[in-house]
């Protein structure tokens, strides 16, 4: 048994996020919180400590794994980055010796950064995907993961058969979805409409719903895009229409960045009960828009936050929270007329990194949030001491703009500490 001691965040809904100074979490062996009470002085041999605060893990919701180590490419568009830095990226997946190097690179910095369950695209090679499943099982992380399918319109090598792609990613789900005692799970990944045929579209949704897997792609991302689609499907509306008719907006589709939904795109997606991943380091580093998150909200979509390493070049989840908050800002403040509701919080962003990206991954009732029951994907984090000066909801906004990836102590994953090798 493990036991914790420090100041516990608790996120429990959009507007409310809760602290709970000198707690005892104690953690039994099958990895679940068992026992949460307050205690006068640190217990022996407690994790933490005075000073220490205990987190619920990140959760990060979009990202591409084979591009961890491109981050911070300025200066490319949207066409370019695809080409020059995507392609080339997964390319090197074709060599078992670089997969085995990159994904360990990768987890190192997910454990780093706090993050404890990663959404990832992977390359589009069957072997390199096996392999990662394998790594992030050995290595104690929590991961929903996938091949990347593409059988149209890619560079030689990484175009794919239809059938033989939709045949291996079936195979790949049914070995890792649900692995490691449900640590793992499987996402069909299609890249996008322009690089997939409508029989790999409906293929991977039917397979997705068949095995109760995951589906993730793209919506509404950059302008350019939205024009070549309307160019390649002139039948549909747009990419929502054309998921709708494939049958790929379900409640376990995670749609990442959204940028130019309209109204009605908002209230479907909500009605289909999608999650939109919401990526704002990607959308400004690109330079492809700023995506209304407030709107997105009131239409009642399901909200998480992604990375979306590379394109977005800071993994460290509580920066791209900021960077939500301020993109929320600055659609208010720039609105002619300038708008008056109110934006995204900080008790709302912490939310968001946890206990609702839990929700809308369906993993609610496991992760997300430090209670009795759950398994403990925890932080053990030592902010700056004068936080703990401050009332309650100015130490969950102070908490958010200052916790550095260096404030971090220890990293847990169902209860086992794990280790950025």
């Amino acid at each position: 048994m493990l036991t914790l001691f420090g100041t516990v965040l608790r996120p429990q809904s959009p507007s409310d996020c809760r602290v709970l100074p000198n707690m005892v979490v104690r953690i039994d062996d099958s990895g679940r919180i068992c026992e949460i009470s307050s205690a006068s002085q640190v217990p022996a041999g407690a994790i933490g400590g005075d000073g220490a605060w205990i987190l619920p893990g990140f959760i990060d919701s979009h990202l591409h794994l084979p591009q961890w180590d491109r981050r911070g490419i300025d200066g490319l568009s949207h066409c370019q980055w695809q080409e020059k830095m995507v392609y080339q990226a997964e390319e090197r997946f074709s060599d078992s010796a670089t997969v085995e190097k990159l994904v360990n690179d990768f987890v190192s910095g997910m454990i780093a950064n706090g993050t404890t369950t990663a959404v990832s695209f992977g390359s589009p090679f069957p072997a390199a995907t096996d392999k990662t499943f394998e790594i992030l099982e050995k290595r104690g992380v929590r991961g929903i993961h996938g091949m990347m399918l593409n059988d149209a319109n890619c560079p030689v090598g990484l175009g794919q058969k239809t059938d033989e792609a939709l045949e291996s990613a079936k195979q790949l789900a049914a070995r890792w979805h649900g692995a490691a005692n449900g640590r793992l799970s499987y996402a069909f990944s299609p890249r996008s409409p322009l690089t997939c045929s409508e029989e790999m579209l409906r293929g991977a949704a039917a397979l997705s719903q068949m095995l109760r897997c995951y589906l993730q792609t793209n919506v509404a991302e950059s302008i350019a895009e939205e024009k070549a689609l309307r160019d390649a499907y002139p039948d549909n509306i747009d990419d929502l229409d054309l998921y709708a008719e494939m049958g790929m907006l379900t409640p376990r589709t995670l749609l990442g960045h959204g940028v130019f939904l309209t109204r009605q795109q908002r209230d479907q997606v909500a009605r289909a009960g999608t999650t939109l991943v919401h990526c704002p380091t990607a959308n400004l580093f690109m330079e492809n828009g700023m995506m209304d998150y407030v709107a997105h909200r009131s239409a009642g979509a399901k909200i998480a936050l992604g990375s979306s390493v590379a394109a977005g070049p800071d993994p460290f989840m509580p920066r791209v929270a900021i960077e939500a908050i301020q993109t929320a800002k600055a659609l208010k403040v720039h609105a002619i007329p300038r708008r008056s509701y109110p934006v995204l919080t900080p008790a709302e962003a912490w939310w968001m990194l946890t206990k609702g990206a839990a929700e809308a991954l369906g993993l609610a009732s496991r992760i997300g949030s430090i209670d009795v029951g759950m398994e403990a994907d925890c932080l053990v984090v030592r902010p700056e001491p004068w936080i703990a000066e401050l009332d309650p909801q100015e130490q969950v906004s102070a908490l958010l703009y200052t916790i550095a990836p260096e404030q971090i102590e220890q990293v847990l994953v169902a209860g086992k500490q794990l280790v950025a090798e």
